[in-house]
């Protein structure tokens, strides 16, 4: 049965449509503990859930058909290329799925719960290791053909439900990037060798962003400020990481780049499967696969219980400051009628609730005395 609070009453609309209207003092005597155990019980379950579609929108970012477009669509160095000879000739690495530590005092997944491995990979500077662990979302090399030499970009790639989590997600990104420059010491590059250096990408794909920054792409990197006279340096000394956000908008309307539209037809939650399918297949040419297709679905199921448990968590939330405001209005007006009756203030007082002070209040604002 769902339920609403509309004008002091509370509605009750059962499966069947049928409306019933019961009046708020009705509901006063309702169990405080089993709301809150249920508020508890709804939180967990959507935090539950809100952990799985992370899990399957990650693994859809791992198909070499988004990669590509991705890459074409936010890197400069692989803006060139067509998205098949990126899917053929640029990502021949294994895709790293939060396996990765971002802090440099903590394991790596493959390097946890192994009680004959060395601990010889942590950086000797960690102050401790912290009770939890952050990873990378994903993330893989990446490499630029037709050069003298193979170049790498290392690219992560992070999924951000909340666009506005306390902090700047770019401020973030850069941090990403700086411990992935960092890590390539020993690995990349030794002793002085920084020309070795690879660039380093981190992709923030945010698929609910405010209203004001649907449908945006934003990248942010390191340029050359001349105060005075020529550097000659070149640009790939200093160009190392770019942090790009890309802010999701509706499946249903376009954005006039194919990147945001791709994303948000992935993303949608309110596209079906079906609809997800032929989009893909018919406006960028990707067919899906059974396991493709199964996640998607997967996707698609889990953003509709989001969506209906948000509905719900939020209808609880209206019935609960509904009867508040219930309570304060009936008190209110009894209050008023107790006055214009000429009942005692300390009566009025212990059947309303109010202080000595709101009682004066209210009678100075009626233009009526209270008697004493």
């Amino acid at each position: 049965m769902s339920k609403c609070f509309f004008e002091g009453n509370l509605l009750k609309i059962d499966a069947c449509g049928n409306i019933k209207i019961e009046e708020v003092e009705d509901m006063l005597a309702g169990d405080d503990d089993y709301g809150t155990a249920n508020r508890y019980s709804q939180t967990i379950e959507l935090a539950a859930d809100r952990a799985r579609y992370d899990e399957c929108a990650k693994k859809l970012l791992t198909y070499k058909a988004v990669i590509a477009w991705i890459l074409k669509s936010c890197t400069k160095e692989f803006s060139q290329y067509s998205v098949k000879f990126i899917c053929d000739n640029c990502l021949n690495e294994n895709v790293e799925l939060s396996e990765h530590a971002v802090h440099q005092d903590q394991l790596n997944r493959d390097e946890r719960l192994n009680g004959d491995k060395r601990l010889d990979g942590l950086n000797t500077e960690a102050n401790a290791v912290k009770d939890q662990t952050v990873y990378y979302d994903i993330r893989f090399k990446a490499t630029l053909p037709e050069s003298k030499e193979p170049v790498q970009l290392i690219i992560n790639l992070e999924i951000q439900l909340n666009d506005t989590p306390g902090y700047p997600l770019v401020t973030r990104g850069f941090y990403y990037c700086a411990r992935m420059i960092s890590e390539q010491y020993g690995t990349v590059f030794t002793d002085e060798h920084y020309e070795k250096i690879q660039k380093v990408y981190s992709i923030w794909i945010c698929p609910d962003p405010a209203k004001k920054r649907k449908n945006g792409i934003f990248r942010y990197h390191t340029v050359e400020d001349s105060v005075r006279g020529n550097s000659f340096v070149k640009s790939e000394a200093y160009d190392l990481m770019e942090v790009v956000i890309l802010n999701l908008g509706d499946a249903d309307e376009s954005s006039d780049l194919e990147i945001l539209d791709l994303l948000n037809v992935l993303f949608s939650t309110t596209a079906t499967p079906e609809e997800k399918k032929k989009r893909l297949n018919d406006e960028f040419d990707i067919a899906m696969t059974a396991e493709f297709e199964s996640e998607v679905r997967d996707m698609c199921n889990l953003s509709k219980a989001l969506v209906e448990q948000g509905i719900e968590q939020g209808i609880e939330r209206g019935i609960e400051q509904g009867i508040g405001k219930g309570i304060e209005q009936k008190n209110l007006s009894l209050a008023k009628m107790m006055i214009e009756g000429n009942e005692p203030i300390d009566k009025i007082a212990k059947y309303t609730g109010y202080g000595i002070d709101r009682i004066k209040e209210i009678a100075e604002q009626m233009k009526t005395p209270v008697s004493v």
